[in-house]
């Protein structure tokens, strides 16, 4: 979740992880509920996963330059705008994962967060996302 404030400052960090909080930006909305869309359903990390509530902060802070595959997006009720939630990138030989929902026990134990977190770790280890 706030992984990526971590290592703002390390470029090596920044690629990896393809974005990072920039802290000149509006950090999140309140924490509440809010909708995560999936926006590529045929990646194997979301194929056949619906959208769903959660309640969580929505990050809308995150800054980058690598290029990433958004899988997942939330519309942010502040500013209207829409977020990255979870994306995919790859770094030299690995695959990364990056999914910014996970602010509290609540977040972890939605069923659809915890099937993404499942499916992403499962795709980054190279093992089939779909059980």
């Amino acid at each position: 979740h706030f992984a990526c404030g971590a290592f703002q400052e390390w470029p090596d960090f920044v690629k990896v992880v393809g974005r990072v909080w920039d802290p000149k930006l509006r950090g999140h909305d309140p924490y509440g509920p809010f909708q995560v869309d999936i926006a590529d359903a045929n990646h194997p990390i979301t194929r056949g996963l619906q959208p769903f509530e959660i309640t969580d902060e929505l990050y809308t802070c995150l800054t980058g330059r690598t290029p990433i595959k958004v899988l997942a997006t939330a519309t942010s009720k502040v500013d209207q705008k829409v977020y990255p939630m979870a994306f995919v990138l790859n770094c030299g030989k690995g695959r990364v994962f990056h999914c910014v929902l996970g602010h509290d026990a609540q977040a972890f134990a939605n069923p659809g967060a915890a099937e993404l977190f499942r499916r992403g770790t499962a795709w980054t280890a190279q093992l089939p996302p779909k059980r």
